[in-house]
């Protein structure tokens, strides 16, 4: 079996505060509204019960990003625009076939805390989810720097000021609940302009139809 194209090396990163403009290019799952709701609830019982000073997005923007294909605190030395043009043609093809042969599943989620800046839920990891982002990394591989999400989260929130050491909960600690199941039927590409999430654009949607 030949030997797919070395990885290209990583680029140095910046941080950005909450607002900030930018250019990045996700691979999204967004909840739907029944699972929205409850992540919604969950954050407001996280701020209160740790009493910490937390930024909310809007509740329409939360979702999981299964792969940062054009990463929001990379600093590309040709632009991130420019990375993205390089990509756009092989990632929307991986997608098309990935969703074709993948079908719909559900990620557990089953805890919940904080990480650096990041008030988050996250899961176990999941060969499903997992498959679709090595479909992503070989798409993008020898054109541009990979940026996987090495675990299965989504951030409900920013902290004003990050936590040292990662605190993470069962779930049930913080909303008397053991499990988040949230259903997963489509894919999307947004780019986003406004961190964190605050501004996206679609760039593609994706339906698993696989059987």
């Amino acid at each position: 079996m030949a030997a797919g194209p070395p990885p290209i090396a990583r680029p140095p990163t910046r941080e950005l505060a909450f607002g900030d403009p930018c250019f990045a290019v996700n691979l999204q799952i967004r909840p739907p509204d029944d699972t929205r709701v409850r992540l919604d609830r969950l954050r407001t019982r996280m701020a209160d019960g740790t009493g910490l000073a937390m930024q909310f997005a809007p509740a329409g923007t939360l979702h999981l990003t299964v792969f940062s294909i054009v990463y929001v605190r990379a600093v590309y030395p040709s632009g991130p625009e420019a990375v993205w043009a390089g990509l756009r043609r092989p990632v929307d093809a991986a997608l098309q076939r990935l969703a074709g042969t993948t079908p719909p599943f559900t990620l557990d989620f089953v805890r919940a805390g904080l990480r650096g800046d990041a008030v988050l839920v996250e899961a176990d990891p999941d060969p499903r989810l997992e498959a679709i982002r090595d479909r992503v990394a070989a798409a993008i591989a020898g054109i541009a720097p990979a940026f996987r999400a090495p675990t299965t989260h989504s951030t409900l929130a920013r902290l004003a000021q990050p936590v040292a050491e990662p605190r993470l909960r069962p779930l049930s600690d913080c909303l008397g609940e053991q499990v988040l199941a949230w259903p997963v039927h489509e894919l999307r590409l947004v780019v986003e302009t406004r961190y964190p999430a605050l501004e996206e654009s679609p760039a593609g949607r994706y339906p698993l139809t696989g059987g």
